[in-house]
């Protein structure tokens, strides 16, 4: 009995060292969703917050933001000139980043634009007259000051380009992210 255990757990590799069957792969939010009868209601009252907040930031201070792009809460769009703010369909602001439409040191006021299906990340700042080409990916704490062409993903500051010819989808999600991280591709 003692020679099977022992053959069993040599033919065991190191956890974390199995080899992935990749043709049966499920996403994590199939595998795991998120249950519960709270974060259901926490995610149709946040829903109803940002679509309110939409609305108002439409009706009231003349952006123009696409019905279909969303924003977290915390997102900081310049009032001084709020009709330069443009945000087109099927993209995504992340919280705490600043999208300028003005600079009062130079008296500029300028419309800021991010096209369709991009990505905003955490704490990134827009300057005033930036366009933000389509399907392209703005890192975490970046502060653009240059045009960012389609289907780029920039980061840094100044936010220089790190990868180019990418394609996205809904809220600047990467085409083919999952095929990247099962072939451990970092960087083309």
């Amino acid at each position: 009995m003692r020679t099977e255990q022992a053959h069993i757990l040599q033919d065991r590799s190191p956890p974390g060292t199995e080899e992935k069957d990749w043709s049966v792969y499920v996403p994590v939010a199939a595998r795991e969703p998120k249950r519960g009868i709270l974060r259901a209601v926490w995610l149709a009252i946040r829903r109803r917050l940002i679509e309110t907040r939409r609305r108002y930031l439409v009706k009231i201070w003349r952006m123009n933001i696409d019905p279909t792009a969303h924003f977290s809460l915390r997102v900081e769009f310049d009032r001084t000139h709020p009709s330069g703010v443009h945000i087109g369909p099927e993209s995504y602001v992340a919280f705490g980043a600043v999208i300028l439409t003005h600079d009062m040191t130079r008296g500029l006021y300028a419309d800021t634009r991010i096209g369709k299906r991009c990505f905003i990340g955490a704490h990134s700042i827009l300057m005033p007259g930036v366009t933000v080409g389509d399907g392209s990916i703005v890192g975490a704490g970046s502060v653009v000051t240059r045009d960012v062409p389609a289907g780029t993903i920039v980061a840094g500051n100044p936010a220089r380009v790190v990868r180019t010819g990418i394609k996205t989808y809904r809220f600047g999600c990467l085409w083919d992210w999952e095929t990247m991280s099962r072939n451990n591709i970092r960087d083309p």
